[in-house]
């Protein structure tokens, strides 16, 4: 009896010395890695080490800690630490284009969706296209740059043009309303306008319209193609670059610069844009109207007070087809493939996108935030920086984004782009045979296509 109780009390007290205090779980850290986009101004440090302790003090299970690396420095260290086994939980913000020019190392996002059931209603509905490929989705949406036409109000008053509408409800606004207004902006150095039989293409001094901030996929999605911004079919194996609508779009681009002159893409043109010495078209006084996206509102920010002139905002024309489409960027965080802790840095990228963060988190990167419950609180914040923007045809413009998106995977997709850049730049040297161009070019993307696929094994 008594060897039993002993045993009871030892088994007790060993009981009680092995559990011990119990030591304080140690958080997860969860690293975001910033660099590959935007991120890395000094004002923008500060913003994202706030946003660290902001959410460190609410947490202690997860800490967050910023890692921001130089752009040019980001791609090689990312590199360099996925290699070596210390990939970063997420990565971003990113926009589309560097995401799929990447996108084996990210991980797919579909599964904690779905575990979950997360509801995803509050994203602005085509947002939710945007990172994801079909096979593959990668990230929420974040934070999003509609396109837009930002005008001169100036140039339009002394040349007695009525300005170019807002709204999209107005139907009249089209492309080739554009054109004729662009070619009534366009000045020779006598002040004849493009559409006058005096005008001298030689001596432009003022031209009505720019698209010169994008690549070719970007202007040509425009023109609605069958395949939206993939120049591929949905089984990313046959080429299209050829299609009927990409014929039409660049036509349109040789005749704007070498026919109706309207748009500064001869070389000519370009020379003397540089001579201006201006950070963009709009600044330089000498375009009429600009087409561009909202990231370009950060530079618009620092200029806008010493401008000359008057600016309007308008919304993108209806294409040749009647359809609206205003091309968009995006930036979201993705979480690497190799990374640990996966699980928390789907929580954290919750975090960054939701309603009660991303107001925040898109005030430090500049971007408008993809969900639509926060459009009226935002666009407050929006028009007391730029008090004289009209910000309706900007967030009107999102309901429009091009499906898929221009800056979507493609196989070997850097390989690709280059022979779409290369299209504009044969344009703008003055070759007018689109439709060689365009035949040409395609033969080269399915050669890129055919060389993936069979390094995939067929």
């Amino acid at each position: 009896m008594r060897i039993r109780q002993w045993l009871i009390v030892m088994l007790t007290a060993l009981m009680a010395f092995a559990v011990g205090p119990v030591a304080a779980q140690q958080p997860v850290k969860v690293t975001i890695f910033v660099g590959l986009g935007t991120g890395t101004s000094p004002t923008q440090v500060t913003a994202q080490r706030a946003l660290e302790q902001k959410f460190n003090s609410q947490h202690t299970d997860i800490q967050i800690e910023f890692l921001i690396v130089p752009y040019s420095e980001a791609g090689q260290r990312l590199i360099t630490m996925i290699t070596g086994g210390n990939a970063p939980q997420l990565v971003g913000p990113i926009g589309t284009s560097t995401i799929a020019d990447y996108l084996d190392a990210w991980a797919d996002i579909d599964a904690f969706i779905k575990a979950e059931n997360l509801d995803t209603s509050d994203f602005y509905g085509p947002t939710l296209e945007i990172n994801n490929f079909g096979f593959k989705n990668v990230g929420l949406p974040l934070g999003i740059y509609p396109s837009f036409i930002i005008y001169n109000v100036d140039l339009f008053d002394a040349a007695g043009v009525d300005y170019p509408p807002a709204s999209y409800d107005d139907m009249t606004w089209d492309i080739n309303a554009l054109t004729e207004t662009a070619m009534l902006l366009t000045l020779d150095a006598n002040g004849n306008d493009a559409t006058s039989p005096d005008f001298d293409p030689e001596n432009v001094v003022q031209w009505g319209f720019d698209d010169s901030w994008i690549g070719t996929l970007g202007r040509m999605v425009f023109w609605g193609p069958e395949n939206g911004g993939r120049v591929t079919t949905p089984d990313f194996r046959t080429a299209v670059v050829n299609s009927p609508e990409w014929q039409q779009g660049l036509q349109w681009y040789a005749d704007a610069i070498w026919e109706h002159h309207f748009y500064p893409g001869r070389p000519t043109d370009i020379a003397t844009y540089e001579a201006a010495g201006v950070g963009s078209p709009l600044d330089s006084g000498l375009v009429a109207m600009f087409h561009t996206h909202t990231w370009y509102l950060g530079e618009l920010r620092d200029v806008l007070p010493d401008l000359p002139f008057q600016v309007g905002i308008a919304a993108v024309p209806l294409n040749q087809k009647g359809q609206r489409i205003a091309r968009i960027h995006a930036d979201s965080f993705v979480i690497p493939e190799a990374a640990t802790n996966k699980e928390e840095a789907w929580y954290v990228m919750k975090w960054l996108s939701s309603a009660e963060n991303i107001e925040e988190v898109c005030l430090i990167y500049g971007c408008i935030p993809a969900r639509a419950s926060v459009a009226e609180s935002y666009e407050a914040r929006l028009r007391e920086v730029f008090p004289m923007i009209d910000f309706d045809p900007i967030f009107a413009a999102i309901e429009y984004l091009d499906n898929p998106h221009h800056e979507t995977w493609v196989p070997d997709r850097p390989r690709v782009n280059e022979v779409l850049d290369r299209i504009s730049e044969q344009v703008q040297q003055g070759n007018r045979d689109v439709t060689a161009i365009l035949d040409a070019a395609n033969a080269e993307v399915q050669q890129i296509l055919d060389a993936y696929w069979a390094r995939q094994g067929g």
